[in-house]
């Protein structure tokens, strides 16, 4: 066996495919959309009526190599459940204000709907936002496209959340304007149409919209319905990143890290893995802990590699399953154990990633050893 020795460097395994570099946002699984968990209705609709956010996969998840999801256009709802139709719910549905409907005025700063709806109220938001969106609320109007679009308190609609999307959105909304297009983006309530989709997230990210922006740098780093501008691409990443969007710090890292569109600067890579990392996206974490472990752009740190390591494989990421269990076996930046080193082996295995080095220590363990290890595989990850 090999002896994986001290000047040996760790790999990042990264591949790019699809789109190159990333995933495209949607308006329902935005970040700076909270979805909240359902609540019984103040109506008396009950709980089940609702569609909740998707509880997380304790179990390994489907993963490129690099830990990514696999690049594309996302669902777009968490409520891919069947929703409990208003019109048949056990209460009546809100009236259609006519013209002489009075619509009583939120305080300022104060919007009743949407709260309603982030408390899980859902069919109280739907009420609460109809007359509004009438009269021409962008913001209600958008709030009925999400509850539309998600399925939250009506039976999910995908035209009618993009007809409400394009009312709020032709009229200046920047939530709007984004969720239109990630619906132009993928053809879900419209016809997909790239090129609207783009014109939707230029207009979104002129108006500070931080997914609109990433999306919209993703389209200029693709070069298809706009032509390829890696600079643009770099500087719209940049926005995104400095506005807190873990995806985009991740893209920026990879630019920096082969000079596209950008300078290229191996220490301002490692600076936007480590801020993409700090906010839980999995493959940043992987990428900075090798980063760390081979001193890439960062002074060398074993130990805190070992560290970012363990908290991507304790997750179900396989690459960092298979680093750590490298790290284990060789007592490189936390204490050796070949038992814990084995389970991380077998587990990453078990994820799609191979390795003739683990593989040939695997097998040189003792039967006992390596029946501690396979035992605490199948107790991940509960132990």
């Amino acid at each position: 066996m090999r002896e994986f020795r001290h000047g040996d460097h760790l790999h990042s395994d990264r591949e790019f495919v699809s789109n190159g570099y990333g995933r495209f946002c949607s308006a329902a699984g935005n970040a700076e959309w909270p979805l909240p968990h359902p609540r019984p209705d103040t109506t008396g609709a009950p709980a089940s009526g609702t569609a909740a956010a998707p509880a997380p996969n304790p179990g390994i998840p489907t993963i490129g190599e690099n830990g990514a999801s696999v690049p594309g256009v996302t669902a777009g709802s968490a409520g891919s459940a069947p929703a409990r139709d208003i019109l048949q719910a056990s209460v009546p549905p809100p009236a259609v204000p006519s013209p002489k409907t009075p619509i009583t005025p939120d305080a300022p700063g104060v919007d009743s709907a949407f709260g309603a709806f982030q408390r899980g109220y859902y069919l109280s938001a739907f009420g609460l936002a109809i007359p509004r969106a009438e009269a021409g609320d962008h913001a209600a109007q958008t709030l009925l496209g999400l509850l539309y679009e998600g399925g939250y308190g009506v039976q999910r609609d995908l035209a009618q959340a993009a007809s409400w999307y394009k009312f709020a959105a032709d009229g200046g909304s920047p939530k709007a304007q984004f969720a239109l297009g990630s619906m132009y983006l993928s053809g879900r309530g419209v016809a997909e149409d790239r090129g609207k989709a783009a014109d939707y997230f230029e207009k979104a990210a002129a108006g500070g919209d931080i997914a609109a922006t990433y999306n919209l740098a993703l389209l200029y780093l693709e070069g298809k319905v706009r032509s390829q501008d890696l600079s643009r691409a770099a500087q719209l990443f940049e926005q995104a990143a400095n506005g807190g969007n873990e995806d985009a710090e991740y893209v920026l890292a990879q630019l920096y890290d082969e000079g596209r569109g950008v300078a290229q600067d191996k220490a301002t890579a490692t600076k936007w893995f480590a801020a993409s990392a700090r906010l839980g996206h999995i493959p940043s974490e992987v990428e900075y802990a090798i980063r760390l472990f081979n001193g890439v752009g960062v002074d060398a740190n074993e130990a805190a590699a070992a560290a970012w390591f363990q908290r991507a494989a304790d997750v179900g990421n396989p690459i960092a399953q298979n680093r750590l269990a490298r790290l284990l076996s060789t007592g490189r930046g936390v204490a050796a154990d070949p038992i814990t080193a084995a389970k991380y082996y077998l587990l990453s295995r078990n994820g799609g990633k191979s390795d003739d080095f683990l593989e040939q220590f695997y097998n040189g363990l003792t039967d006992e050893q390596r029946q501690a290890a396979l035992a605490a595989a199948q107790r991940w990850p509960a132990g």
